[in-house]
């Protein structure tokens, strides 16, 4: 079987995972996409939240082109193994192609854009920061400075090419559950176990309303010795939902009820603060640069395959200042250390893409003045 992918896109995605990067610490792969950049001729600039930003001129109406440069932890730099056209982690860290396969799509759309003289619209590049944490980065862009209000956004969701028709909404919750400490040899009348509201406490959880809603625990602390009462519990929650924001509403009250019921009755107390960071979307198949990726497919057979997803990704932090979209990346179980990704359908990523911004180019570009 023969994987086509050039070479360039291979070294630069493995020299990209090589990087360490984690949410807040993106430094590192800053600087080596700032002088990547410069290498090839284009201005870049670092805005106050410490997204890089790069400008290439062209014709017609700006396109913005987007990928994340943080990783979840461990995100270590890393040499990564390459079998049969796949590339895969070295097993003691998560590969880090979410999101270098984003980068490396968007750097050799450009590298191939300058070498071969191609017709493209202005590109505004933006690589942001803190999407794993709630997509900080591409809030806080300013798309009308940019003067960009048409993007596309590379990140894993599904098979490569495919684009995330509908995003659901994500937003977190902490709870601190606070009882009373003692000895647990002596006498229990006075104490109140942390641990135990957790217990009691009946709450929606895991797949709701047909799995339109999904809530999960995903992290449990409390407790500081084996031989004492906990008298503290602190949790981490999310709440990811296609539903409407007044049946969100209902969950968190739901859920908020349900601790502070169990602390009450226990004799303790339950402290919860909900936090959302970013409304769902669903993308209007209509919309002009997604018809024109729909274009650049059928010129190798392909149809556009669009798909809602769970998945959080920066076009969710865009919307509705820009007219984004996910096209993903084919990223396979990724934030695990047995992550990996197919370089072939990168490849034709980037094929796509050089098509669909010379199309928006041809369309966009406005007729010379007499």
């Amino acid at each position: 079987m023969m994987f086509i992918y050039a070479d360039q896109l291979y070294h630069t995605l493995v020299e990209l995972v090589r990087i360490p990067s984690t949410s807040g610490q993106e430094e590192y792969v800053r600087g080596y996409l700032e002088q990547h950049l410069t290498s090839l001729g284009l201005t870049t600039q670092v805005d106050d939240m410490g997204n890089l930003i790069a400008t290439l001129d062209g014709e017609g109406t700006p396109v913005l082109l987007n990928a994340h440069m943080d990783r979840v932890a461990p995100g270590l730099g890393h040499t990564p193994i390459l079998r049969d056209g796949v590339l895969y982690s070295d097993g003691k860290t998560n590969l880090g192609a979410d999101d270098a396969a984003g980068i490396v799509v968007i750097l050799e759309v450009v590298r191939r854009a300058i070498e071969q003289q191609l017709q493209l619209p202005p590109l505004v590049l933006l690589f942001t920061v803190q999407e794993e944490c709630g997509l900080c980065g591409a809030h806080d862009f300013d798309a009308e400075r940019w003067n960009v209000a048409d993007g596309i956004v590379f990140d894993n969701a599904f098979e490569a090419g495919v684009v995330v028709s509908k995003a659901a909404a994500y937003e977190t919750f902490d709870i601190t559950i606070i009882g009373k400490s003692g000895h647990p040899g002596h006498d229990l009348t006075s104490t109140v176990n942390a641990i135990e509201i957790f217990h009691q406490a009946n709450f929606p959880i895991g797949s709701l309303a047909l799995d339109q809603t999904r809530i999960n625990i995903g992290k449990i602390s409390g407790g500081h010795a084996r031989n004492a009462i906990p008298d503290m519990v602190r949790i981490e929650g999310e709440m990811r939902s296609f539903e409407a924001p007044e049946v969100r509403q209902r969950y968190r009250l739901q859920i908020q009820e349900a601790f502070e019921e169990a602390a009450q009755r226990l004799g303790g107390r339950a402290e919860i603060v909900f936090k959302v960071l970013h409304e769902g979307y669903s993308i209007n198949p209509d919309e002009s640069l997604l018809t024109m990726y729909q274009i650049a497919l059928a010129q190798h057979g392909s149809i556009l395959n669009m798909r809602p997803t769970f998945i959080g990704s920066d076009t969710g932090g865009l919307r509705p200042a820009v007219r984004a979209f996910t096209v993903s990346t084919g990223v396979v179980k990724e934030h695990t250390v047995e992550e990996h990704v197919a370089l072939a359908p990168l490849e034709q990523l980037v094929v796509d893409t050089l098509h669909v911004l010379h199309l928006w180019c041809t369309q966009t570009a406005q007729p010379a003045q007499e």
